[in-house]
């Protein structure tokens, strides 16, 4: 009865103490995963020696991760279910994992006229492996839906390659391009320059037994349906993509401006020629220009040749071509001359004095760029600086470019590490008929802010090499293919420094009677005669110090896309990831004969004195965190020995209330002893009387020892296997609550006397019951 009483109130005591089962939790298949911690929660959720609770983050995984806990000989896994990583995964149809794969609609025009009337939508799943693309793969099919008032007009396309991608296209109606119909009360006309809008939406299905997307029947084979209030409610949910605005008309082209200097402007439409074109370049003079005579020539090599050239005021300038040479691809040479009555009465900063066009000839070896090099002379042998304009040649009729990246997101782990992370990059031309090409050379780009993301010189990935200084949410990359050019947008995620560095003690003490011997290449002082022989059996030991655990947490934050909004948190304000893993390597304690870390993880005193533990910049010479430890001459006993035994671990996930991407394991040690010689394992904390806990697990097994007795041996026998550092408990006959003493003792060499130095003693029970579950006591 006394023995019962004194586990119950040892239970009872450990029970108010933020101790926890110390199994070891490992993920495995994860691509890259992080533990975490929850403000203000572990000790609430950690308060038992019968279970651990902790939680976890699946950042990236290519397979179902798998996670593992283990204790003693006792390990259990479970496979984490995708609904608990997934609020939802449209991609059902295929047989892949899809866990960080994402659906990225680009509209590859916004303005779409009557005279063109056909809206594109590219279509690609960012997070998914390109090199692990297999032909056999089954991609959804997506529909798209084009709503204006009542009205309705669809495409589909099935996702496909590598990429995963493909393009929809829509034929809009003519009578969608005439004003929209007023609505009663609704007094605001579109002006002119808006355009109408219309709203675009897709969703995903599964082909059929061909990977094919579903036919509409003939009734509604030509893709024009009626409106929103149409649609099947039992099909899948409608997800929308943006708006596209129809125009009557097309608005004047815009030009580019390439100014030769102060006073000459070239100006001229942006496009891919084809062979056999004429493109015109306009010639004007700036409004403040006080010179009244130059030459212009404009150079060209074979492929282009000038066509002609046209005043455009003759009433202001006199234009002459020159005919100093002569031949097919003769140089424009033009003498300009502003006439004595001119006045420069036109609106603007510059006034268009002449046009030049140039012809594209149909030539089989034709180069996709072609250049025009444009000078002017002055009067007194003045000139200006080159000037170049580009023409590109091509015999497809290009709609867009666009940059598609394997990730959405880059986690800038390099700053921990000092290893680049890089995610692989591929631009795409879109031609008219919705054709894809990946463009492999002539891509030009460029990172917008080189303290956040990096791009290669080749432009094939995007990269952060931890010298970069801040993260933010939609980071431009720009992309430029011939004179079309598109944004990359990427969420960059760093580190917050300094980083923190947890550790359970920061004050260590000794631990009286905890003998331990001394690790010294020093030989001992020679015996004296008056040395009695419990003195010299303890001579080589000192006194143990305390130890405590240490982990490295930090937050992954993104700075806004918008000025003086709120700091973005991968997790939110509340999660600290654990990232000791990534910083092991660049650890160290700033006076080493003070104390010691092992593995990253635990730290132990060595001597008197007060350190830090430090962690260095793996790229420079910089701290990323710095922590501050003192270890004490002042004693401190143990009080108290908790005692669990453990028979075998059950495990639990479920999501976190707290994030909808944070997973919490349970792990239990089980106490029944079901079957003959079942083995049970003896897990053990220590209480001192500073009120500190710690698991007995990250005291070195050297340097004591652990003994266990039965009330009744018949019950259960106790042997020591030398594969467990501790007894092994094993069952022999049935009974209830067998009682087990655990005493703590100082390593043999320390001993001073041949009476055994106890430092605690604790007890724990477990129970025997063949044929009977866990669950069913």
């Amino acid at each position: 009865v006394t023995e019962s009483r004194g586990i119950l109130e040892s239970i009872q005591r450990f029970s108010l103490l933020p101790t926890y089962l110390p199994v070891t939790y490992r993920i495995h298949n994860a691509d890259v995963s992080f533990f975490l911690k929850e403000a203000n929660q572990d000790i609430m959720r950690n308060s038992s020696l019968q279970s651990r609770v902790e939680s976890f983050l699946i950042y990236k995984s290519k397979s179902p991760p798998v996670l593992n806990a283990s204790y003693g000989p006792f390990s259990v896994e479970q496979v984490v279910p995708q609904d608990l990583m997934l609020s939802s995964n449209p991609f059902g149809s295929t047989n892949k994992f899809t866990y960080n794969w994402k659906l990225q609609a680009y509209i590859m025009s916004s303005k779409i006229y009557l005279s063109k009337p056909r809206v594109q939508v590219l279509f690609y799943i960012v997070g998914r492996d390109w090199d692990e693309y297999s032909p056999a793969e089954r991609l959804p099919c997506l529909r798209v839906f084009a709503f204006r008032e009542t009205r309705e007009v669809r495409g589909s396309c099935r996702l496909h390659g590598d990429l995963g991608l493909c393009v929809a296209q829509l034929e809009l109606l003519p009578s969608w391009f005439s004003p929209p119909t007023v609505v009663a009360g609704r007094k605001k006309q579109l002006g002119r320059s808006e355009g109408s809008p219309v709203e675009l939406y897709y969703s995903i299905q599964a082909g059929d037994e061909r990977g094919e997307c579903a036919k509409e029947d003939a009734r509604k084979s030509n893709g024009i349906r009626l409106g929103l209030n149409d649609i099947d409610e039992s099909g899948p949910p409608l997800q929308r993509i943006g708006s596209v605005f129809l125009y009557q008309t097309h608005a004047a082209p815009s030009l580019t401006e390439m100014r030769l200097d102060n006073n000459i402007v070239i100006q001229y439409a942006p496009k891919t020629v084809r062979q056999g074109d004429i493109l015109t370049f306009l010639v004007s003079v700036a409004k403040n220009s006080t010179e009244d005579q130059f030459t212009l020539r404009a150079k060209v090599k074979k492929g282009v040749n000038v066509f002609s050239v046209r005043a455009s005021s003759p009433y202001f300038w006199d234009i002459q071509e020159s005919v100093d040479s002569t031949g097919k691809y003769a140089p424009a040479v033009v003498v300009c001359q502003r006439k004595s009555a001119a006045e420069n009465s036109a609106e603007g900063p510059a006034s268009e004095i002449m046009q030049i066009d140039f012809e594209i000839e149909d030539l089989t070896d034709l180069p996709e760029t072609q250049l025009i090099t444009w000078q002017v002379e002055y009067p007194g042998d003045t000139t200006s600086d080159l000037g170049i304009s580009k023409i590109y040649v091509s015999q497809k009729d290009l709609v867009g470019v666009l940059p598609l990246a394997m990730e959405a997101e880059i986690l800038n782990t390099a700053v921990l590490t000092g290893k680049t992370v890089a995610v692989p990059v591929r631009v795409v031309s879109v031609e008219d008929d919705g054709t894809v090409t990946d463009l492999v050379e002539s891509v030009e780009c460029s990172s917008s802010d080189e303290d956040v993301i990096k791009v290669s010189d080749r432009c094939d990935y995007v990269f952060v090499n931890g010298k970069e200084m801040k993260g933010k949410v939609n980071v431009i990359v720009n992309f430029t293919y011939q004179h079309l050019s598109a944004p990359l947008e990427m969420t960059v995620w760093i580190p917050r420094l300094p980083l923190q560095i947890e550790v359970s003690d920061t004050e260590l003490n000794q631990i009286k009677g905890w003998r331990v011997p001394i690790i010294s290449n020093k030989r001992p002082a020679r015996d004296s005669e008056e040395e009695d022989e419990e003195e010299r059996r303890g001579r080589g030991c000192t006194l143990q110090y305390q130890h405590a655990t240490v982990r490295v947490l930090t937050q992954f934050v993104a700075e806004p896309p918008e000025p003086g909004a709120q700091l973005h948190y991968l997790l939110g304000s509340d999660w600290q990831l654990d990232i000791t893993d990534l910083v092991r390597d660049f650890m160290q304690v700033e006076e080493p004969r003070i104390a010691r870390l092992q593995e990253g993880q635990v730290l132990v005193g060595l001597e008197l004195g007060m350190t830090t533990i430090q962690i260095l910049s793996p790229l420079s010479d910089a701290i990323l965190a710095e922590k501050t430890v003192t270890v004490l001459d002042e004693k401190v006993t143990i009080t108290d020995l908790g005692v669990q035994l453990v028979t075998g671990l059950s495990l639990s996930l479920q999501l976190s209330p707290g994030s909808n991407r944070a997973i919490f394991a349970t792990a239990v040690a089980q106490e029944l002893l079901q079957s003959p010689k079942q083995e049970a394992a003896i897990s053990c904390w220590i209480q001192f009387s500073d009120g500190s806990v710690m698991p007995l697990d990250i005291y070195d097994s050297k340097d004591f020892s652990l003994s266990a007795t039965f009330l009744d041996e018949k019950v259960v026998s106790i042997h020591h296997d030398p594969k467990y550092k501790w007894p092994v408990i094993a069952a022999e006959t049935e009974g209830q609550g067998a009682l087990v003493k655990v005493e703590m003792v100082i390593s043999e060499s320390c001993q001073k006397s041949k009476r055994k130095s106890i430092l605690a003693v604790g007890s724990g029970s477990v129970k025997v019951k063949f044929g009977q579950s866990d669950g069913n006591p």
